[in-house]
């Protein structure tokens, strides 16, 4: 999944879920790992090694990133917008957790590619991570559909 879906899903399952900003940080994280384990579509799609460096990307890699993150984070605060001030703050922190995975390796990736010290967790990161191995479609963009439907289900029972 690519940064913006991550960030739209944890904001909104945060703002069900979690009681505090600070647990929403850490719900997010934990969301991002959660859902790179199934089937999903992000840069994979190129399968191009080169653009676990965002020094890589060229302009169809930046061009899809922008907009699909652009697009959700919009879509987040629209649904968000009626809630209190602490609970948008609640679903914010949950989706800032949420793109802190992507942040991380990206950085690392990009800036840093013999710093040693988070070479666990980049492992544990790219292990556990879906990689689609043909291009067949169907099954990452379905479930990233259910898991759409899912919170906008949650969004509009909360906000009832």
């Amino acid at each position: 999944m690519l940064a913006g879906i991550h960030f739209f899903s944890a904001s909104i399952i945060s703002l069900v879920f979690s009681p505090s900003p600070l647990f929403s940080l850490i719900l997010g994280f934990f969301l991002h790992h959660l859902e790179d384990i199934f089937p999903h579509l992000d840069l994979n799609i190129f399968h191009k090694k080169e653009y676990n460096s965002i020094k890589n990307w060229d302009l169809k890699a930046w061009s899809i990133f922008l907009f699909e993150f652009i697009f959700f984070f919009l879509l987040a605060f629209y649904f968000l917008g009626n809630f209190p001030l602490e609970k948008q703050k609640i679903a914010f922190w949950g989706g800032v957790g949420a793109l802190l995975p992507d942040i991380i390796s990206f950085t690392f990736h990009s800036f840093f590619p013999d710093f040693k010290p988070l070479n666990f967790y980049l492992e544990f990161h790219e292990k556990y991570h879906f990689k689609l191995k043909n291009q067949n479609y169907f099954l990452p963009i379905f479930l990233e559909i259910l898991l759409i439907i899912f919170c906008l289900l949650l969004i509009k029972r909360v906000g009832h």
